[in-house]
């Protein structure tokens, strides 16, 4: 089917997996900041790196495939523990600069994945209307 074609054949497929990264971490850094003073509670994150790498060699094995041949649903962060910044006496990391910024950053991709898809949906929309 066209549209199924157009929606596969573009950037939806990888801009969908950005968001359900970047929902998951969203929740992640929220309850890193809940338990902040918690003792005995270890952050959890998820890797960017990893995710990034994950869906660029997907995206790479995409290019030499048939249009809408490969998946992306099946790929998913991976949550670790962060071990950057100060170590207390009880073996935490806690920031909470840290994790506002991890927060905002985090915001601020998914914001601009949603604004990607936006766009790329009222291409579509544009398209079947008729209109230029």
């Amino acid at each position: 089917m066209l549209i199924d074609r157009w929606i596969n054949d573009g950037s939806a497929p990888v801009l969908e997996q950005m968001l359900r990264f970047t929902a998951a971490r969203h929740r992640l850094i929220a309850e890193n900041v809940v338990n902040i003073s918690t003792p005995g509670y270890r952050q959890k994150d998820l890797s960017l790196e990893r995710f990034q790498k994950m869906l660029a060699d997907r995206a790479e094995q995409a290019r030499s495939l048939a249009p809408g041949a490969t998946r992306f649903d099946d790929i998913v962060g991976q949550s670790g523990d962060p071990h950057r910044g100060v170590l207390f006496h009880d073996g935490q990391n806690r920031s909470m600069e840290q994790l506002m910024s991890d927060q905002a950053k985090n915001a601020l991709m998914h914001n601009l994945a949603i604004e990607l898809l936006r766009r790329q949906f009222q291409t579509i929309e544009t398209a079947l209307k008729g209109r230029p």
